[in-house]
């Protein structure tokens, strides 16, 4: 930050500080010395232009000094000579106005003027720690942001692949059983497909989430017709929250991968909003046989419910049932 750009940004600080420790350092030299009480004003305006004065040099030494002279102590060492040299300038012109008979007034005055400059020079000092840290802070939060982002892409460009590959698995059995139901699961698809790529945000309101989850299991309901049953149960209002795209999907997907769903043993999954936490439920009914990366999906979305919400999923597992919970953001 460049000097000009600093004192503005201080200007508040510069203001209040200035005419106080002005008062505080000349009051009792003025006094001990025992000035007229009609030069009291002139004092004070003097000692609080070199407080001004004191805060624009060690603001500039702070942004521009020798190389091999960063230490604090050359700082302040040279914003006190400038200060002192400033009071042996204008000595004979104080002596004229004030008309002191005191011979040890310049010493008073350098002193006076040194604990002035020492005292900007630590606030000054305590200033641009405090706004280092905060910078530190801050570029740290962006590179966390830029990490964060790049693992969400990482993630977002995993998913539709992996539901691509699931529904053409889906196509191509459909199409050997029931070729009519085939043709009009792959409109549907092609539907679901063009909201889902067009969908830029990386959040979605429940609402729309909930809509996306009907068009996928109308999809699913042509595949496996009574064999399967979905519910959503809630009375909450669902329009304050949101949810990452496609993570209830997910757990549909999820779902119907892992068990068997026929007319004989239909599967029911449930949607269910307790606590602002949204659970997916269905009853249990396992494959024998575990199709390759079958936990793609969920592990996937535990990532990304990591970084927006820094909960992982909630998994329970019996007998009967498997449920998967998340935490709602929200808006």
């Amino acid at each position: 930050m460049k000097v000009k750009e600093t004192i503005k940004k201080r200007k508040s600080i510069i203001l209040v500080t200035s005419p106080i420790i002005g008062l505080m350092i000349a009051t009792p030299i003025f006094l001990s010395i025992g000035f007229k009480l009609i030069l009291f004003p002139l004092v004070i305006f003097f000692v609080i232009n070199l407080a001004f004065m004191s805060w624009f040099l060690n603001i500039y030494f702070s942004r521009n000094f020798f190389k091999n002279y960063q230490h604090l102590f050359w700082k302040w060492l040279a914003s006190t000579l400038c200060m002192v040299a400033f009071v042996s300038f204008t000595y004979p012109i104080i002596f004229l106005v004030v008309h002191l008979q005191n011979p040890y007034f310049w010493i008073i005055r350098s002193v006076n003027v040194t604990a002035v400059n020492t005292i900007i020079f630590i606030i000054n000092m305590l200033i641009e720690t405090r706004e280092t840290a905060i910078n530190l802070e801050n570029e740290n939060n962006k590179l966390k942001i830029s990490q964060l982002e790049s693992q969400l892409a990482q993630l977002k460009n995993q998913i539709n692949p992996h539901f691509l590959f699931n529904a053409l698995s889906s196509l191509k059995s459909l199409m050997k059983r029931n070729p009519e139901n085939a043709e009009g699961y792959l409109i549907k698809l092609s539907e679901f497909l063009r909201i889902s790529i067009t969908k830029s945000q990386d959040l979605v309101s429940l609402q729309e989430e909930l809509q996306l989850c009907a068009d996928y299991i109308d999809l699913q309901q042509m595949r496996f017709g009574e064999g399967l049953h979905y519910q959503i149960e809630f009375q909450e209002e669902i329009q304050s929250y949101k949810i990452p795209f496609f993570a209830l999907q997910s757990l549909l997907e999820n779902a119907l991968k892992h068990n068997i769903v026929s007319k004989a043993n239909p599967l029911t999954i449930r949607i269910m909003i307790q606590n602002q936490r949204i659970i997916v439920q269905n009853n249990l009914q396992e494959k024998f046989v575990m199709q390759a990366n079958s936990q793609t999906g969920l592990k996937n979305l535990n990532e990304r419910m990591k970084i927006y919400t820094g909960e992982e999923l909630s998994i329970e597992k019996d007998d009967k049932q498997f449920s998967v919970s998340l935490k709602l953001l929200k808006q």
